[in-house]
């Protein structure tokens, strides 16, 4: 057994002489030979893979935010930034923007507290993130190479000699280092990986993709260490294996707090027991495996992966993210889970024209030449599997990763408007790159790559054309995620047909100040379609501040009629309808919505403020809003500071002027203890008013 493994660890040059010994000289000259060039490789490799993607992503660090999540996310919220006790408990609690992400949001708090509003740091982390996840990528194709790339196949392979040692020799030759090299490469800086690494909003892929790469190399720690009790360092294996099934469990639930992704570690783990690692078939050290054994020890990382896929679910239906069937329908579904499916194999092969959002399209479309393409597609890829799986079972064992690892955000369960993303890819096209790796691999190690020099120039000058070709491709495509208004452009010339594309790009150029291209690209988004409420709000939003309230009205009253719920609409029309001094028909709009939703607060204060503080005494009612304030104070437990002053100034204006100071001084005391200056201020502007028996009202 000793001389076979050390026939295994030798140089290829020596496994072509069979008469030199293993305890000859030239043999040790050559295994010391092939030690030192591994030592520079397995240095080598990672220091070059790290400094590919940097200069592949740099464009990425000099971004700013983007107008899609990164502003809600970094910019409007603002509870990420404490690391106290009510912070954390919201970070672990919350399903803002739809997803559950502690673990994202804790990374979030740590930038805030080194950078601050400095979003260099933010993307750095980003990057570093997906430099730390290529790397891990890049032992763990290892691992699997040495399976994967050995000659010897087991029955479940076709082949009817089981060899007698299923576990490789421990030894990664230069070749193998190299291969795994080019497979990492592959993975990191393909431009499908741009929007995971330069969309801030997305570091929930790259950091759960951190520790589900880890979980897995754990896992081939713990699969491939020996537990034969008839070896000498049984109790040492022993618990090397325990450690690193718990720190694979761990992992796996560091990488759930980030993101969902996981859920599909258990199925992932059992197709690598099947192939490469043959623990399906024939266990180690040649002994059988249960078949049960092999699920029993994956029935945490089931639970775990349960667990976190409802509560996935349940923060996209607390968003309104997930579509109805009477939306999405069952057939468009599995119309548009086949395009999924052929869409990232194609886009991995030819990536061009990538985007930020690819819209679900319409019926007509889906059914037509896209399911066409996909199924043709999908069919193709099953046909390979089958063709292939006793001869090249990797390519069976790559397309089951990716299939079983994109099932999730095929569109069964829909949640938001897109129909495909880039994102989508980042875990589940590792299985392509490392099938890439394996076969360069298995091309290393035979007669006519070590005879035919063309062969080895050729295949050397390919990989460097492509990892260049990928460098270029990834660069130009961080370059568009530097603004919105990058992002944005280019969106609507990837996908013209998209109404939020051009929503996002109107608000990209009004905020450059351009209404004129701004109105043009909102008509475009209603154009596409007329019931978009966002762009009926933007749009009337920009009509107002170019002075044409009347059309203003207009939008903001049929964005109301479509979504009644949304709260803030009803404030931003009784703002318009003040300005066109109609006062009295915007308390009239608030105080429907505040007897039709009583738990709308925005609308409410708005009111109270209307019937307080209006110069018109036609529009102010004092009775009316202090009753109204009184409920707004009373449900904040009297602590808050803005509507203990909205109640003070109500009773002003019924003229209860000796309960207005003392409500005015609560809130005084409150502003203080908070550091609230701008409260404080206008407090003290009031409160004189009060004690002089006078109301408060706008322009006073």
């Amino acid at each position: 057994m000793g001389q076979d493994s050390l026939q295994g660890a030798a140089s290829s040059e020596a496994e072509t002489n069979p008469q030199i010994s293993c305890d000859s000289p030239d043999r040790h000259v050559d295994l010391h030979r092939s030690s030192e060039a591994s030592r520079f490789w397995r240095w080598g490799v990672p220091i070059g893979l790290v400094a590919l993607i940097f200069l592949a992503f740099m464009p990425a660090l000099t971004a700013g935010l983007v107008g899609w999540d990164d502003d809600d996310m970094l910019l409007f919220e603002t509870r990420y930034r404490s690391l106290d006790g009510p912070g954390l408990w919201w970070m672990f609690t919350t399903s803002y923007t739809g997803h559950f992400q502690p673990l994202s949001w804790l990374t979030f708090s740590f930038d805030w507290a080194i950078w601050g509003r400095e979003t260099f740091g933010f993307h750095l982390t980003n990057v570093v993130l997906h430099a730390l996840t290529t790397l891990t990528f890049f032992f763990v194709a290892i691992r699997l190479l040495r399976f994967a790339g050995a000659p010897q196949r087991d029955r479940w392979a076709g082949d009817v000699n089981v060899p007698t040692t299923p576990h490789p020799p421990p030894v990664s030759s230069p070749p193998m280092l190299c291969c795994a090299g080019v497979a990492a490469v592959l993975f990191a800086i393909h431009p499908l990986r741009v929007e995971s690494v330069a969309w801030l909003a997305e570091r929930r892929d790259v950091l759960s993709g951190l520790f589900y790469v880890l979980s897995i190399l754990f896992y081939l720690r713990y699969a491939t260490t020996p537990a034969d009790p008839d070896a000498l360092t049984y109790q040492a294996a022993s618990r090397q294996r325990i450690r690193s099934y718990l720190l694979m469990l761990l992992c796996c639930v560091l990488s759930l707090l980030a993101k969902a992704s996981a859920v599909s570690l258990p199925i992932v783990l059992l197709i690598l027991d099947i192939y490469p690692l043959r623990r399906w078939r024939r266990g180690q050290s040649g002994r059988p495996t249960s078949h049960r054994r092999l699920i029993i020890e994956k029935l945490p990382l089931i639970v775990l992966a349960a667990g976190a896929g409802l509560r996935a679910l349940a923060a996209q239906s607390a968003q309104g993210a997930m579509y109805p069937l009477a939306e999405y329908d069952i057939p468009s579904r599995l119309a548009g889970s086949c395009y999924g499916l052929a869409f990232y194999v194609w886009k991995t092969l030819w990536p061009s024209n990538l985007g930020p959002l690819y819209p679900i399209p319409s019926r007509e479309v889906l059914f037509g030449s896209m399911l066409l393409w996909g199924t043709a597609t999908v069919v193709a890829l099953l046909v390979l599997a089958i063709a292939t799986r006793r001869r090249l079972p990797a390519i069976a064992a790559a397309l089951a990763f990716y299939t079983v690892q994109i099932f999730p955000v095929l569109g069964f369960v829909q949640s938001g408007p897109q129909l495909v993303a880039d994102r989508y890819s980042y875990l589940s096209c590792m299985g392509f790159a490392l099938l890439a790796g394996t076969g360069l691999y298995r091309l290393s190690q035979t007669r006519l790559w070590s005879r035919n020099a063309k062969l080895r120039a050729g295949a050397t000058l390919s990989v460097a054309a492509v990892v260049v070709a990928s460098m270029h491709a990834t660069f130009r495509q961080s370059d568009i995620w530097l603004s919105s208004l990058t992002l944005w452009s280019h969106a609507v010339e990837v996908s013209p047909n998209s109404s939020i594309a051009h929503v996002n790009y109107a608000d990209a150029l009004s905020l450059m100040a351009d209404p004129r291209g701004a109105l043009a690209e909102y008509r475009k988004g209603l154009a596409l379609n007329p019931s978009d409420v966002v762009a009926l709000r933007h749009l009337a939003a920009l009509l107002t501040r170019i002075g044409n309230v009347d059309l203003a009205i207009a939008h903001y009253s049929l964005a109301v009629k479509l979504d009644p719920a949304y709260a803030p609409t009803y404030a931003k029309l009784a703002e318009v309808l003040i300005v066109q001094q109609r006062a009295v028909d915007a308390a009239e709009l608030l105080r429907r919505r505040v007897a039709s939703a009583p738990s709308d607060e925005q609308s409410a204060a708005f009111l109270v403020d209307l019937l307080s503080t209006y110069p018109d005494a036609a529009v102010r009612n004092g009775e009316e809003a202090e009753r109204l304030a009184k409920r707004i104070s009373d449900a904040h437990g009297g602590l808050d500071g803005t509507a203990l002053m909205a109640w003070a100034t109500s009773l002003a204006e019924a003229g209860r002027f000796q309960e207005s100071v003392a409500a005015a001084e609560r809130a005084q005391s409150v502003a203080r203890r908070t550091g609230d200056e701008k409260l404080i201020k206008e407090l003290d502007r009031r409160l004189a008013r009060f004690r002089d028996g006078k109301p408060y009202h706008v322009g006073d």
